[in-house]
């Protein structure tokens, strides 16, 4: 028998099967999912239908006498339902609120991945579009000698960088404070990019010597270093919080992977240019890194559809609580949009 639909009892069964593994570890008896349905149904015909998931490609058993555990088919099945209904409690949204900044988007950037790793005992993660595609909060020319200049960049999303820059030209203070007001009313909630375009289009239409030398600033100024999203990631400790489970070989390479941010951010990168929903939950991360097969990615974009969207999530084991995570991640994404527009 293959199941291509699922009933409600096969539902019921596989939710017991999947909550149940996420909270021991141990393959889930029939019997076990028996008492848990609330079902007037016999092991017999548990059995039954749980050998059925099983050639269906949602559960599998390790060992004949053994019970069963769930795929990753499961977790994705699970986990849409999950997403589809599980809210935060009051108390978990108000603690969440306590802990974040949510007036300064500057405040709120690096401090909600260990406000995700905290709730949800996993790695907290988010990612910054590329510089280019950041939005402009303001920006600061401050002289430092005749031909430095030190460039404050503080983006709508918070991330604030500054750059010392040698100039091939002179800059008078009064000169660089013009171009800090012009950019700054000008070009307040533009990308970067389009910064820069503007400004190259309106010195070639003007003929303006001032704008030229505002450009060739911003150009030395908004320059990224790396081509990438920058990765902010907190939480790698939680990682070890059942390190037994895994060979010390494994672990190595498991700690190795997440080190290696620039090519995580450009793998988080592909999940903000997926035309998928904007929250998205990836089971077994092996594409990414064969010592993440048994791991999973909570993500959700934030401020989706605007110019410098970006994402965070958490990222933690397959036996993750998603009643928890998938909300949070959810919730704490909302915050993000909230505080990018007002600001």
């Amino acid at each position: 028998m293959r199941v291509e639909t699922l009933d409600a009892r096969q539902q019921a069964i596989l939710d017991v099967v999947v909550r149940t593994y996420i909270t021991t570890g141990e393959p889930v008896a029939s019997a076990t999912v028996a008492r848990r349905t609330g079902r007037r149904v016999s092991s017999a015909t548990i059995r039954n239908e749980m050998a059925a998931l099983e050639e269906a490609g949602y559960l599998h058993q390790p060992h004949t006498s053994a019970g069963r555990i769930p795929t990753p088919k499961a977790y994705e099945f699970y986990t849409r339902e999950v997403a589809a209904t599980a809210r935060l409690r009051p108390t978990e949204q108000d603690w969440i609120d306590r802990q974040l900044p949510l007036g300064d988007a500057s405040e709120l950037l690096p401090r909600a991945p260990h406000v995700l790793a905290e709730f949800c005992h996993g790695i907290g993660l988010v990612l910054v579009p590329p510089l280019p595609r950041t939005v402009l909060d303001q920006v600061r020319f401050i002289p430092l000698d005749a031909q430095r200049v030190l460039a404050v960049l503080v983006t709508r999303a918070g991330l604030v960088r500054d750059k010392a820059i040698r100039t091939r030209e002179t800059l008078a203070a009064d000169e660089l404070a013009r171009m800090t007001d012009y950019i700054n009313r000008n070009f307040r909630g533009w990308t970067l990019e389009a910064v820069r375009g503007e400004i190259e289009r309106r010195a070639k239409a003007e003929r303006s010597e001032f704008l030229r030398r505002a450009l060739a600033l911003c150009e030395e100024s908004f320059e990224p270093e790396v081509g990438t999203a920058r990765l902010h990631c907190e939480g790698v400790a939680h990682l070890l919080e059942r390190s037994s489970e895994a060979r010390p070989e494994e672990l190595r390479q498991l700690l190795e992977a997440v080190e290696e941010k620039e090519r995580l951010a450009r793998f988080l990168a592909d999940c903000i240019e997926s035309p998928e929903e904007p929250l998205r939950i990836w089971i077994g991360l092996e594409k990414f890194s064969p010592a993440m097969k048994g791991f999973a990615l909570v993500s959700a974009r934030y401020g989706a559809g605007q110019p410098g969207s970006g994402l965070l999530g958490l990222l933690s084991r397959t036996r993750m609580d998603y009643n928890r995570a998938i909300p949070a991640v959810s919730y704490v994404a909302t915050l993000f949009d909230r505080v990018l527009a007002e600001n």
